[in-house]
């Protein structure tokens, strides 16, 4: 069948096989066209999603694939649509933010002076759900505190398009199954079918498109979340990935990583303050 053609011909793994030559010119391709860098992925991560596009494009091999990518000037962004993976809601794991509001919030603004900015980068945002969720947390604490204090979420994502949605804050009515009604009252205004984001949060973020593998990171800062981008990245990636976290965060800055992630061989930069949710706390003795 034509579904399992590419995976054949390239194989399972992340090593080098007989077939690579077709992926490696469909990744050329890509990257020609849309400007999107697709090498640093798990393998097997991108063979699913050229199989899936193989199927709706009813060719017959990974090889045909090539030449109608080559011919279809829009199919690349369509392949690129289908790679950049966007997953996300409003409080994914809810246990796991659970932990974030009750014990990683209070402890960032235990020592925290008036006059400095609460620094926090959401790494592959995606359409800004989770970027928000946290944004809703620190102004719920901050209300309830009664304390006030400049704070910069930088979101990021590749994904101009995700970005771009991110920034409008405009969200269908359907993510109230995933939202406090508490939140959802005083933190969006209804629009038609839709909820708004409240300006008192949209104004935390700067929404921003970014590759965390080639630009420049941010720095000074508390919190970092990246969930559910490890994932997708060979472990090579991950290990460059990770001592640029750490040099990025303040000393006792936390990470936060997806519920599958770890931080592999790096368990000395980083304490385990939640082993189930992957909340992590840069070791001040490095």
């Amino acid at each position: 069948n034509r579904s399992g053609s590419i995976r054949r011909a390239v194989g399972d793994g992340e090593t080098s096989s007989p077939g690579d030559d077709v992926l490696q010119d469909i990744l050329h391709l890509v990257r020609q066209r849309t400007g999107h860098n697709f090498f640093h992925y798990k393998k097997n991560t991108i063979i699913r999603r050229i199989e899936k596009r193989i199927l709706v494009n009813n060719v017959d091999s990974p090889e045909a694939y090539y030449e109608l990518l080559k011919e279809k000037v829009n199919e690349a962004s369509l392949l690129l649509k289908d790679l950049l993976i966007g997953v996300t809601s409003f409080f994914r794991d809810p246990d796991a933010f659970t932990m974030v509001r009750e014990k990683v919030i209070p402890d960032i603004f235990k020592d925290k002076r008036p006059d400095e900015p609460v620094r926090i980068w959401s790494a592959g945002c995606s359409t800004g759900e989770e970027a928000y969720s946290l944004a809703i947390l620190i102004a719920d604490y901050l209300r309830h505190t009664r304390r006030s204090f400049t704070v910069q979420i930088f979101a990021t994502d590749v994904d101009k398009e995700s970005i771009e949605r991110a920034r409008a804050g405009l969200y269908p009515q359907n993510i109230a199954a995933d939202l406090p009604p508490e939140f959802l009252k005083t933190y969006f205004k209804q629009i038609d079918d839709y909820y708004q984001v409240a300006p008192q949060i949209r104004e935390m973020l700067i929404f921003a498109s970014h590759d965390v593998l080639s630009d420049p990171p941010f720095f000074k800062l508390d919190l970092i979340v990246c969930r559910n981008l490890l994932i997708y990245l060979t472990s090579d990636v991950q290990k460059k990935l990770l001592p640029i976290f750490f040099y990025s965060l303040k000393p006792g800055g936390y990470l936060f990583l997806g519920s599958s992630e770890t931080i592999g061989t790096y368990s000395e930069m980083f304490l385990c303050q939640d082993k189930k949710w992957k909340i992590f706390k840069k070791n001040e003795l490095v």
